[in-house]
Protein backbone atom coordinates (compact mmCIF):
# COMPACT_ATOMS: atom_id res chain seq x y z
CA UNK A 1 0.00 0.00 0.00
CA UNK A 2 1.26 3.38 -0.91
CA UNK A 3 2.21 5.28 2.24
CA UNK A 4 0.36 8.49 3.01
CA UNK A 5 2.85 10.10 5.33
CA UNK A 6 6.04 12.07 5.43
CA UNK A 7 9.46 10.48 4.92
CA UNK A 8 11.75 9.56 7.80
CA UNK A 9 15.39 8.65 8.39
CA UNK A 10 16.06 5.55 10.52
CA UNK A 11 19.23 4.50 12.34
CA UNK A 12 20.67 2.07 14.87
CA UNK A 13 19.85 -1.61 15.24
CA UNK A 14 18.73 -2.33 18.83
CA UNK A 15 18.47 -5.27 21.16
CA UNK A 16 14.82 -6.05 21.86
CA UNK A 17 12.70 -7.50 24.61
CA UNK A 18 9.26 -8.97 23.99
CA UNK A 19 6.04 -9.58 25.85
CA UNK A 20 3.23 -11.78 24.55
CA UNK A 21 -0.42 -11.43 25.47
CA UNK A 22 -2.56 -13.98 23.69
CA UNK A 23 -5.55 -16.23 23.65
CA UNK A 24 -6.40 -18.97 21.18
CA UNK A 25 -2.83 -18.85 19.91
CA UNK A 26 -2.44 -20.27 16.40
CA UNK A 27 -0.17 -23.19 15.62
CA UNK A 28 2.15 -20.87 13.69
CA UNK A 29 2.97 -18.58 16.60
CA UNK A 30 6.66 -19.14 15.87
CA UNK A 31 6.18 -17.71 12.40
CA UNK A 32 4.40 -14.63 13.77
CA UNK A 33 7.16 -14.07 16.31
CA UNK A 34 9.80 -14.46 13.62
CA UNK A 35 8.13 -11.76 11.51
CA UNK A 36 8.19 -9.29 14.42
CA UNK A 37 11.76 -10.20 15.35
CA UNK A 38 12.82 -9.53 11.77
CA UNK A 39 11.03 -6.18 11.76
CA UNK A 40 12.80 -5.14 14.95
CA UNK A 41 16.18 -6.18 13.60
CA UNK A 42 15.77 -4.57 10.19
CA UNK A 43 13.58 -1.50 10.71
CA UNK A 44 15.81 -0.09 13.48
CA UNK A 45 13.06 1.01 15.86
CA UNK A 46 12.87 1.44 19.65
CA UNK A 47 9.71 -0.64 19.92
CA UNK A 48 6.51 -1.86 18.35
CA UNK A 49 3.07 -3.11 19.33
CA UNK A 50 0.60 -5.21 17.37
CA UNK A 51 -2.89 -6.57 17.93
CA UNK A 52 -4.59 -9.10 15.64
CA UNK A 53 -8.24 -9.93 16.33
CA UNK A 54 -9.97 -12.38 13.98
CA UNK A 55 -13.27 -13.73 15.25
CA UNK A 56 -12.54 -15.28 18.65
CA UNK A 57 -8.81 -15.40 17.96
CA UNK A 58 -6.75 -12.63 19.55
CA UNK A 59 -2.98 -12.29 19.42
CA UNK A 60 -1.23 -9.23 20.87
CA UNK A 61 2.45 -8.62 21.21
CA UNK A 62 5.04 -6.00 22.05
CA UNK A 63 8.72 -5.67 21.23
CA UNK A 64 11.37 -3.29 22.47
CA UNK A 65 10.89 -0.22 24.61
CA UNK A 66 8.29 2.45 25.16
CA UNK A 67 10.96 4.80 26.53
CA UNK A 68 14.20 3.74 24.90
CA UNK A 69 16.48 5.88 27.05
CA UNK A 70 15.08 4.48 30.32
CA UNK A 71 14.47 0.98 28.90
CA UNK A 72 10.77 1.05 29.84
CA UNK A 73 8.88 -1.87 28.26
CA UNK A 74 6.08 -1.28 25.77
CA UNK A 75 2.57 -1.38 27.26
CA UNK A 76 -0.51 -2.28 25.21
CA UNK A 77 -2.76 -0.19 27.47
CA UNK A 78 -0.96 3.10 27.00
CA UNK A 79 -1.92 5.73 24.44
CA UNK A 80 0.04 7.01 21.46
CA UNK A 81 -0.43 9.56 18.69
CA UNK A 82 -2.21 7.91 15.76
CA UNK A 83 -1.38 10.47 13.05
CA UNK A 84 -3.43 10.26 9.86
CA UNK A 85 -5.82 7.64 11.18
CA UNK A 86 -7.37 10.85 12.54
CA UNK A 87 -8.58 11.63 9.01
CA UNK A 88 -11.08 8.79 9.21
CA UNK A 89 -12.62 10.37 12.33
CA UNK A 90 -12.89 13.85 10.81
CA UNK A 91 -14.34 12.61 7.54
CA UNK A 92 -16.78 10.31 9.33
CA UNK A 93 -18.12 13.35 11.16
CA UNK A 94 -18.56 15.17 7.83
CA UNK A 95 -20.41 12.13 6.45
CA UNK A 96 -22.76 12.37 9.42
CA UNK A 97 -23.57 15.93 8.39
CA UNK A 98 -24.34 14.64 4.90
CA UNK A 99 -26.68 12.06 6.43
CA UNK A 100 -28.34 14.91 8.34
CA UNK A 101 -28.99 16.73 5.08
CA UNK A 102 -26.67 19.66 5.78
CA UNK A 103 -24.60 19.23 2.60
CA UNK A 104 -23.90 16.71 -0.16
CA UNK A 105 -20.80 15.02 -1.53
CA UNK A 106 -20.96 16.90 -4.80
CA UNK A 107 -21.41 20.37 -3.31
CA UNK A 108 -18.59 22.76 -4.16
CA UNK A 109 -16.54 23.85 -1.18
CA UNK A 110 -16.98 27.55 -1.99
CA UNK A 111 -20.66 27.15 -1.07
CA UNK A 112 -19.44 27.03 2.53
CA UNK A 113 -15.90 28.39 2.75
CA UNK A 114 -14.23 31.31 1.00
CA UNK A 115 -10.64 31.60 -0.13
CA UNK A 116 -10.02 28.00 -1.28
CA UNK A 117 -8.12 27.82 -4.60
CA UNK A 118 -10.44 26.31 -7.22
CA UNK A 119 -13.15 26.42 -4.57
CA UNK A 120 -15.80 26.81 -7.26
CA UNK A 121 -14.69 23.48 -8.76
CA UNK A 122 -13.58 21.35 -5.81
CA UNK A 123 -16.29 19.11 -4.34
CA UNK A 124 -16.59 17.66 -0.86
CA UNK A 125 -16.00 14.25 -2.45
CA UNK A 126 -12.71 15.41 -4.00
CA UNK A 127 -11.49 16.71 -0.64
CA UNK A 128 -12.27 13.34 0.91
CA UNK A 129 -10.61 11.18 -1.77
CA UNK A 130 -7.54 13.36 -2.30
CA UNK A 131 -8.36 14.37 -5.87
CA UNK A 132 -8.82 18.10 -5.19
CA UNK A 133 -5.30 19.04 -6.30
CA UNK A 134 -4.74 21.29 -3.27
CA UNK A 135 -1.09 21.61 -2.27
CA UNK A 136 -0.07 19.63 0.82
CA UNK A 137 1.19 22.23 3.29
CA UNK A 138 3.18 19.61 5.20
CA UNK A 139 5.36 18.93 2.13
CA UNK A 140 6.60 22.52 2.05
CA UNK A 141 10.00 23.76 3.20
CA UNK A 142 8.13 26.41 5.18
CA UNK A 143 6.52 23.67 7.23
CA UNK A 144 9.71 21.72 7.94
CA UNK A 145 11.60 24.92 8.76
CA UNK A 146 8.89 25.90 11.24
CA UNK A 147 8.98 22.51 12.93
CA UNK A 148 12.75 22.71 13.29
CA UNK A 149 12.75 26.22 14.70
CA UNK A 150 9.56 26.07 16.76
CA UNK A 151 8.36 22.46 17.30
CA UNK A 152 5.91 23.50 19.99
CA UNK A 153 4.17 26.09 17.81
CA UNK A 154 0.42 26.27 18.32
CA UNK A 155 -0.98 25.86 14.82
CA UNK A 156 -4.40 26.97 13.69
CA UNK A 157 -6.17 25.60 10.61
CA UNK A 158 -5.71 28.99 8.99
CA UNK A 159 -1.94 28.78 9.56
CA UNK A 160 -1.81 25.50 7.66
CA UNK A 161 -4.08 26.71 4.86
CA UNK A 162 -2.17 29.97 4.42
CA UNK A 163 0.99 27.92 4.00
CA UNK A 164 -0.69 25.57 1.51
CA UNK A 165 -2.26 28.30 -0.58
CA UNK A 166 1.09 29.98 -1.22
CA UNK A 167 1.79 27.15 -3.65
CA UNK A 168 0.10 26.27 -6.94
CA UNK A 169 -2.37 23.39 -7.06
CA UNK A 170 -1.03 20.03 -8.27
CA UNK A 171 -3.72 19.60 -10.93
CA UNK A 172 -7.28 20.57 -11.79
CA UNK A 173 -9.86 19.03 -9.45
CA UNK A 174 -10.73 15.45 -10.29
CA UNK A 175 -7.90 14.92 -12.78
CA UNK A 176 -5.36 13.25 -10.50
CA UNK A 177 -4.57 11.94 -7.02
CA UNK A 178 -2.22 13.53 -4.50
CA UNK A 179 -2.39 12.74 -0.80
CA UNK A 180 -2.67 16.10 0.91
CA UNK A 181 -3.27 16.94 4.57
CA UNK A 182 -4.66 20.25 3.36
CA UNK A 183 -7.83 18.49 2.21
CA UNK A 184 -8.70 17.31 5.71
CA UNK A 185 -7.83 20.65 7.27
CA UNK A 186 -10.40 22.20 4.92
CA UNK A 187 -12.95 19.55 5.89
CA UNK A 188 -12.28 20.31 9.55
CA UNK A 189 -13.07 23.96 8.96
CA UNK A 190 -16.23 22.92 7.11
CA UNK A 191 -17.28 20.77 10.06
CA UNK A 192 -16.84 23.70 12.43
CA UNK A 193 -18.65 26.11 10.10
CA UNK A 194 -21.73 23.91 9.76
CA UNK A 195 -22.01 22.86 13.41
CA UNK A 196 -20.71 25.84 15.35
CA UNK A 197 -18.57 23.40 17.35
CA UNK A 198 -14.88 22.58 17.22
CA UNK A 199 -13.58 19.51 15.42
CA UNK A 200 -12.67 18.08 18.84
CA UNK A 201 -16.21 18.58 20.13
CA UNK A 202 -17.70 17.01 17.02
CA UNK A 203 -15.47 13.94 17.10
CA UNK A 204 -15.98 13.47 20.83
CA UNK A 205 -19.78 13.78 20.64
CA UNK A 206 -20.29 11.95 17.36
CA UNK A 207 -17.74 9.13 17.58
CA UNK A 208 -15.76 8.78 20.80
CA UNK A 209 -18.69 8.83 23.23
CA UNK A 210 -21.12 6.72 21.16
CA UNK A 211 -18.48 3.99 20.74
CA UNK A 212 -17.49 4.14 24.41
CA UNK A 213 -13.84 4.83 23.62
CA UNK A 214 -12.14 5.35 26.98
CA UNK A 215 -8.64 6.21 25.80
CA UNK A 216 -9.18 8.35 22.71
CA UNK A 217 -8.65 12.10 22.71
CA UNK A 218 -8.42 14.97 20.24
CA UNK A 219 -5.26 16.79 21.30
CA UNK A 220 -3.99 20.13 20.01
CA UNK A 221 -0.98 20.61 22.26
CA UNK A 222 2.43 19.21 23.07
CA UNK A 223 1.44 17.31 26.20
CA UNK A 224 -0.22 13.89 26.23
CA UNK A 225 -3.55 13.36 28.03
CA UNK A 226 -2.83 10.02 29.74
CA UNK A 227 -0.08 7.48 30.38
CA UNK A 228 1.62 7.14 27.04
CA UNK A 229 4.04 5.24 24.89
CA UNK A 230 7.07 7.45 24.28
CA UNK A 231 7.65 8.52 20.70
CA UNK A 232 11.15 8.94 19.32
CA UNK A 233 13.10 10.62 16.56
CA UNK A 234 16.66 9.99 15.48
CA UNK A 235 19.80 11.98 16.06
CA UNK A 236 21.25 13.40 12.87
CA UNK A 237 24.74 13.58 14.37
CA UNK A 238 25.02 10.40 16.44
CA UNK A 239 23.55 7.22 14.91
CA UNK A 240 23.33 5.60 18.35
CA UNK A 241 20.96 8.14 19.86
CA UNK A 242 17.16 8.42 19.95
CA UNK A 243 15.43 11.62 21.00
CA UNK A 244 12.24 11.38 23.02
CA UNK A 245 9.84 13.70 21.15
CA UNK A 246 6.65 12.56 22.88
CA UNK A 247 5.90 16.03 24.17
CA UNK A 248 8.15 18.17 21.98
CA UNK A 249 6.01 18.70 18.89
CA UNK A 250 2.57 20.27 19.13
CA UNK A 251 0.02 17.94 17.53
CA UNK A 252 -1.90 20.96 16.28
CA UNK A 253 0.64 20.82 13.43
CA UNK A 254 -1.63 18.13 11.95
CA UNK A 255 -4.97 19.42 13.21
CA UNK A 256 -8.03 17.61 11.85
CA UNK A 257 -5.69 15.54 9.67
CA UNK A 258 -3.67 13.94 12.46
CA UNK A 259 -4.12 15.12 16.06
CA UNK A 260 -5.83 12.19 17.80
CA UNK A 261 -4.30 10.13 20.62
CA UNK A 262 -5.64 6.60 21.24
CA UNK A 263 -4.60 3.09 22.25
CA UNK A 264 -4.78 -0.35 20.68
CA UNK A 265 -7.96 -1.44 22.46
CA UNK A 266 -9.91 1.64 21.40
CA UNK A 267 -8.63 1.38 17.85
CA UNK A 268 -9.80 -2.22 17.66
CA UNK A 269 -13.29 -1.05 18.58
CA UNK A 270 -13.20 1.95 16.29
CA UNK A 271 -11.75 0.31 13.20
CA UNK A 272 -14.55 -2.27 13.17
CA UNK A 273 -17.23 0.38 13.41
CA UNK A 274 -15.52 2.41 10.68
CA UNK A 275 -15.04 -0.46 8.22
CA UNK A 276 -18.55 -1.83 8.73
CA UNK A 277 -20.11 1.60 8.21
CA UNK A 278 -21.69 1.59 11.66
CA UNK A 279 -21.16 5.33 12.13
CA UNK A 280 -22.82 6.50 8.90
CA UNK A 281 -25.75 5.52 6.69
CA UNK A 282 -25.57 2.60 4.27
CA UNK A 283 -25.82 5.07 1.40
CA UNK A 284 -22.84 7.04 2.67
CA UNK A 285 -20.83 3.88 3.28
CA UNK A 286 -21.46 2.77 -0.30
CA UNK A 287 -20.06 6.10 -1.49
CA UNK A 288 -17.14 5.87 0.90
CA UNK A 289 -15.83 2.62 -0.54
CA UNK A 290 -15.73 3.86 -4.14
CA UNK A 291 -12.00 3.31 -4.56
CA UNK A 292 -9.45 5.37 -6.48
CA UNK A 293 -6.56 3.17 -7.74
CA UNK A 294 -3.19 4.44 -6.53
CA UNK A 295 -0.72 2.12 -8.21
CA UNK A 296 -1.31 0.53 -11.61
CA UNK A 297 1.02 -2.31 -10.60
CA UNK A 298 -0.87 -3.04 -7.37
CA UNK A 299 -4.64 -3.45 -7.81
CA UNK A 300 -5.04 -3.70 -4.03
CA UNK A 301 -3.65 -0.19 -3.50
CA UNK A 302 -6.74 2.00 -3.31
CA UNK A 303 -8.10 5.08 -1.58
CA UNK A 304 -11.74 5.84 -0.92
CA UNK A 305 -13.42 8.76 0.83
CA UNK A 306 -11.17 9.29 3.82
CA UNK A 307 -10.39 5.59 4.08
CA UNK A 308 -7.96 3.24 2.33
CA UNK A 309 -8.29 -0.33 1.08
CA UNK A 310 -5.24 -2.34 2.12
CA UNK A 311 -4.32 -5.91 1.16
CA UNK A 312 -7.46 -6.41 -0.92
CA UNK A 313 -10.31 -5.84 1.53
CA UNK A 314 -8.86 -4.42 4.77
CA UNK A 315 -10.37 -0.98 5.34
CA UNK A 316 -8.75 1.70 7.46
CA UNK A 317 -5.75 4.00 7.38
CA UNK A 318 -2.12 4.42 8.32
CA UNK A 319 -0.46 7.42 9.85
CA UNK A 320 2.70 9.19 10.89
CA UNK A 321 3.36 12.08 13.25
CA UNK A 322 6.57 12.95 15.12
CA UNK A 323 7.41 9.95 17.30
CA UNK A 324 4.94 7.44 15.87
CA UNK A 325 3.98 5.56 12.71
CA UNK A 326 1.05 3.12 12.61
CA UNK A 327 -1.73 1.31 10.79
CA UNK A 328 -5.25 0.16 11.78
CA UNK A 329 -7.38 -1.90 9.37
CA UNK A 330 -10.30 -4.34 9.44
CA UNK A 331 -11.77 -6.74 6.89
CA UNK A 332 -15.56 -7.06 7.20
CA UNK A 333 -15.45 -10.13 4.97
CA UNK A 334 -12.87 -11.95 7.10
CA UNK A 335 -13.89 -10.40 10.44
CA UNK A 336 -10.22 -9.71 11.05
CA UNK A 337 -8.36 -6.61 12.21
CA UNK A 338 -4.77 -5.62 12.75
CA UNK A 339 -3.54 -2.56 14.63
CA UNK A 340 0.21 -1.94 14.66
CA UNK A 341 2.57 0.87 15.59
CA UNK A 342 6.28 1.74 15.78
CA UNK A 343 7.28 4.42 18.30
CA UNK A 344 9.66 6.28 16.01
CA UNK A 345 9.09 8.82 13.27
CA UNK A 346 10.58 12.10 12.14
CA UNK A 347 9.16 14.74 9.85
CA UNK A 348 12.50 15.17 8.11
CA UNK A 349 14.63 13.01 5.87
CA UNK A 350 13.90 10.87 2.87
CA UNK A 351 13.58 7.28 4.08
CA UNK A 352 10.94 5.22 5.87
CA UNK A 353 11.47 2.38 8.36
CA UNK A 354 11.90 -0.77 6.30
CA UNK A 355 9.89 -2.91 6.67
CA UNK A 356 7.12 -0.37 7.17
CA UNK A 357 4.27 -1.32 9.59
CA UNK A 358 2.00 -1.81 6.56
CA UNK A 359 4.32 -4.47 5.14
CA UNK A 360 4.69 -6.24 8.48
CA UNK A 361 0.92 -6.22 8.99
CA UNK A 362 0.49 -7.84 5.59
CA UNK A 363 3.04 -10.53 6.45
CA UNK A 364 1.36 -11.29 9.78
CA UNK A 365 -2.07 -11.65 8.19
CA UNK A 366 -0.66 -13.94 5.51
CA UNK A 367 0.96 -16.07 8.22
CA UNK A 368 -2.44 -16.82 9.79
CA UNK A 369 -4.16 -17.26 6.44
CA UNK A 370 -6.04 -13.99 6.56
Amino acid sequence: MKNFIYSAVIIFTLIFMGNIFSCSQPKNTDRLNAILDSAMANANIPGLMVSIVCGDFKWEQTRGYSDFNNKTPMDLNKVYRIGSITKTFTITAVFQLIDEGKLSLDDKINQYLDGIPNGDKITIRQLMNMTSGLYNYSESKDFSDTLKSNPGKQWTPDDALAMAFKYPVYFEPGTGFHYSNTNTIVLGKLLEKLTGKTVAENITERIIKPLGLKNTYVVNKTTMPAEYIHGHSESFTNPKEYYDVSEVYNSSLAGAAGNIVSNINDLNIYIRALAKGKLISAKSQAERIQWTPLDKDDPNSQYGLGMANFFGGYYGHNGGIPGFVDIAVYSPEKDCSIVMMYNIFTMFGNQLPNPFPDAVAKQLLAAIGK
